[in-house]
């Protein structure tokens, strides 16, 4: 597929989806890029802001085999992977064990309220998620191509929620945080529901095949990135960690990215630990989808900007001291990115 043709294809998906879920405009942004990208998308949010919604409506614009795990504290890992059934031959009495494949085994997959599950149901995923296979009984099983995971989950502050563990989330692409609407968009919401006309009761007509969106995946993978923007990546994210942890750094341009890594001290004073070398090939990936969506060859600073919270804001730990004086994961990656722009001096590969 070619740049322009699959980019004319993400944005038309794009504007179906604002079409029919109002003022969620960021999210939906953020989801068709994990779907360029290749990426697993987790959405954090209250009940009842359109995240299972959406990702239903946008199960019905590509035709890849739609899953739905609803996750609950009883759920098992077998519910979710499948397990090897004993079959009994009624004529010859012949026993076989044979493999029944779970709910896992799906182009898109959607887990919703991945956080009411047990972390050993939740630890299920560790293997799909990254390696695009899981094991069952020794044999491994290849899952469908592509294979994303859109996944929802409450609010920590819920009832009888089980926090994701830093390896889980690692394999998330993004991190999204869900808001309200607008008063404009649920007045809009208000009037689509009086005429019948909501999401949920109408026919959406598939716009992406399997093939087309294999294309998209692969045509992201080509945008050019910049090596002195690469360069901005890795001191963005080397700078979230605090320099107590960090290594000197070695090869051809070891004496910059090791000036790099002395972290700000606000971070020094407020992470316990940073985002690891996986954050700044979600950051490549991520800034490759957008460049795409938006139309726009080669990957450009504000590509990575606009992104760098819900790629980062997951992989950062707080300490006590930073969450009792009211800093967030995103403040500091606000910080950061100033920080990075005036040390590389970047503001030149702003779009």
């Amino acid at each position: 597929m070619h740049f322009q043709d699959a980019s004319n294809a993400l944005r038309a998906l794009r504007d179906q989806l604002r079409g029919l879920v109002f003022g969620q405009e960021a999210l939906i942004d953020e989801l068709v890029c994990c779907l360029a990208a290749n990426g697993h998308l987790l959405m954090t949010g209250a009940p009842g802001l359109a995240k299972t919604t959406l990702v239903r409506t946008l199960a019905d614009f590509v035709q890849l085999q739609f899953k739905r795990i609803q996750f609950t504290p009883d759920l098992l890992p077998s519910d979710i992977t499948g397990a090897d059934i004993l079959n009994i031959d009624p004529g010859s009495g012949q026993r076989e064990f044979r493999f029944v494949k779970g709910p896992v085994f799906g182009g898109l997959v959607l887990a919703d309220e991945i956080n009411r599950a047990s972390p050993r149901t939740q630890s299920a995923l560790l293997e799909a998620m990254q390696e695009r296979s899981i094991t069952v009984a020794g044999v491994t099983h290849e899952l469908p191509k592509p294979f994303i995971v859109f996944a929802t989950q409450n609010p920590f502050e819920s009832e009888g929620v089980f926090p994701l563990p830093e390896a889980q989330l690692d394999r998330f692409l993004m991190h999204s945080l869900v808001d309200y609407p607008g008063a404009a968009a649920e007045l809009t919401m208000l009037d689509e529901y009086a005429a019948g006309k909501l999401v949920g009761e109408h026919s959406a007509q598939p716009s992406l095949d399997a093939a087309a969106c294999a294309g998209i995946i692969a045509c992201a993978k080509k945008i050019p990135v910049d090596p002195a923007l690469l360069k901005g990546i890795v001191m963005l994210v080397r700078s979230t960690r605090p320099s107590s942890s960090s290594s000197p750094s070695s090869g051809t341009h070891g004496s910059i990215l090791q000036d790099s890594h002395e972290s700000p001290d606000f971070i020094n004073e407020s992470v316990v630990y940073g985002a690891g070398p996986r954050s700044g090939l979600a950051l490549v990936s991520a800034a490759r989808a957008l460049a795409l969506l938006e139309g726009n060859e080669p990957v450009q600073w504000r590509h990575v900007e606009r992104l760098a919270k819900p790629v980062l804001r997951h992989r950062i730990r707080l300490n006590m001291g930073a969450v009792r004086d009211g800093l967030t994961e995103d403040s500091l990656v606000d910080r950061l990115l100033n920080h990075c722009r005036e040390k590389l001096r970047l503001e030149t590969l702003h779009g």
